[in-house]
């Protein structure tokens, strides 16, 4: 950019390009310390850098609940039902509660840029089909915001480059705004479950003692428009929602909010606060490998929720049916676990300790990668009236016997080139998830004290055909390579298995 371009003729005689900056790290601590086109071009030749938004939101934040917190406060002066010899020093006293949750804010958002910026160049196409969505959607201009034009993704594509950190510090930023508008005008903030979302954004102390005027607080649709938008975005990614949505033509408070009870339902923190407590002590980038764990976990029971007609209903009502029995059937792990899956998860959890992972959240990062099916097993249990544990062997028995956990694996190693590829790989991963507790639910019809004993009958009930079935999988399996067509005789193999 020329001095004219940039407009601020003050400053022309210290300003340097991007690619003139001989450090590796910008952190701007004011507005426009840099261009965004400078950013970019800092970025591009491997510097770290954000946007000043994103750097010194803190005062942002800090302006934001301090508003939240006086709208209540001085409804009751005004009211007087409280006096400011009793309002002051409470502000005083919550100085530092504020900071350490605008610290918080800050650092979740901050680990979204880096987990987008992890696989920026595999994931290209689809931030740049995200990109477009919101163009389409009259959301921002491209040319606004100094983000590249399809010649400059293609060749971005070609050098094997993705979006820099400043860049997807913009779309952060709308997809967050496009979010809390759709909430906002839907059902979703009326929800009576997401009353703790308003208590915990405030202070220890005001809950207390104001909790009611809290939950009565003029903006509270609002509050809970921008946690919920918050929390989705920074934990999944900014493409996530509207990827989905637009893939299943479903609105996007649906699916927010059906993240929102996919976090509810397995506790969500219980799996992200480990991997956040890891600071520091593994390597950074097999920390944000651990990150992926919990968001593939989160990813397929939010679409499994909406799958079963779940995003209509209260929040309250599926963390009833599934939280206690999702901890029952973790507590079981991995003893529950046979042949295969066993394999898999001691590999996971040996792969995690090699790499510094205390044992301890190896463990619980491993049950991830089978927990994504534990709102079936529920259902199977509850459909065949069988124990929990019961259903969760037969279910885990007929993955194993039906090479069921390789042909999942093999469809996610799958390579796509473009979204209809990726939502043709989705569509093979749902389907083997639903044919495989369609399958197990078949198993639990027959009769025996064990997981082997029910799948024996079963198999003993159309031999030839299960031995046919269970045959062509082992063949595909050690065929290879994979591809969609193999790979979707796999399934069809399963459907037919469903039907016996």
């Amino acid at each position: 950019e020329s001095h004219a371009q940039v407009g601020d003729r003050a400053n022309d005689a210290i300003r340097v390009n991007g690619k003139e900056l001989r450090c590796q790290v910008v952190g701007e601590g004011g507005n426009l310390g840099l261009t965004q086109l400078g950013r970019i071009e800092f970025a591009l030749n491997g510097g770290r850098i954000n946007t000043d938004a994103i750097d010194n939101s803190g005062g942002v934040h800090s302006s934001d609940r301090e508003v939240n917190i006086k709208i209540p406060l001085n409804q009751r002066l005004r009211d007087g039902r409280l006096d400011r010899d009793t309002r002051d020093p409470l502000l005083v006293r919550m100085t530092d509660d504020v900071a350490d949750a605008v610290l918080r804010d800050n650092y979740v958002q901050s680990l979204a840029l880096s987990l987008l910026e992890y696989n920026a160049a595999s994931r290209l196409d689809e931030h740049a089909n995200h990109l477009r969505t919101l163009e389409r959607q009259a959301m921002l201009v491209r040319t606004v915001e100094y983000l590249p034009d399809d010649e400059s993704l293609s060749e971005r594509r070609t050098r094997g480059k993705g979006l820099t950190r400043p860049e997807l510090s913009v779309l952060l930023s709308y997809t967050k705004n496009a979010l809390f508008d759709a909430l906002l005008t839907s059902d979703v903030p009326d929800d009576a479950f997401f009353d703790q979302d308003v208590l915990h954004y405030f202070p220890q102390e005001l809950v207390e003692s104001f909790g009611d005027d809290l939950l009565n607080h003029g903006l509270r649709r609002e509050l809970i428009a921008t946690v919920l938008a918050n929390a989705v975005v920074n934990r999944m990614g900014f493409a996530f929602v509207h990827r989905y949505a637009d893939e299943h033509g479903l609105s996007l408070h649906r699916l927010v909010k059906a993240y929102a009870m996919a976090h509810a339902v397995f506790d969500g923190d219980l799996y992200w606060a480990p991997v956040d407590g890891l600071d520091g002590r593994v390597d950074s980038q097999v920390q944000l490998r651990l990150y992926g764990r919990v968001i593939g976990l989160m990813k397929h029971v939010t679409t499994w929720l909406i799958h079963y007609k779940w995003g209509r209903r209260p929040v309250a009502e599926a963390v009833a049916r599934y939280r206690k029995a999702i901890a029952e059937l973790e507590s079981m792990l991995p003893e529950a676990l046979p042949g295969s899956y066993r394999q898999e998860w001691d590999q996971a959890v040996e792969g995690m300790k090699d790499d510094g992972v205390p044992e301890k959240e190896a463990k619980l990062l491993a049950n991830t990668m089978v927990l994504g099916s534990a709102p079936d097993i529920v259902e199977l249990a509850s459909l065949a009236q069988v124990p929990l544990k019961l259903a969760a062997e037969v279910y885990f028995l007929v993955g194993d016997k039906l090479q069921i956990l390789w042909l999942l694996s093999s469809i996610l190693d799958l390579s796509v080139q473009d979204r209809w590829q990726a939502l043709a790989r989705a569509n093979l991963r749902e389907d083997s998830y639903r044919l495989h507790r369609q399958v197990a639910a078949k198993v639990l019809e027959y009769d025996g004290d064990t997981a082997a004993a029910r799948f024996a009958a079963w198999e003993e009930k159309s031999r030839r055909k299960v031995a046919f079935g269970i045959h062509r999988l082992q063949t595909l399996q050690a065929d290879g390579p994979h591809d969609f067509m193999t790979l979707a005789v796999g399934v069809r193999e399963l459907r037919k298995l469903r039907s016996l």
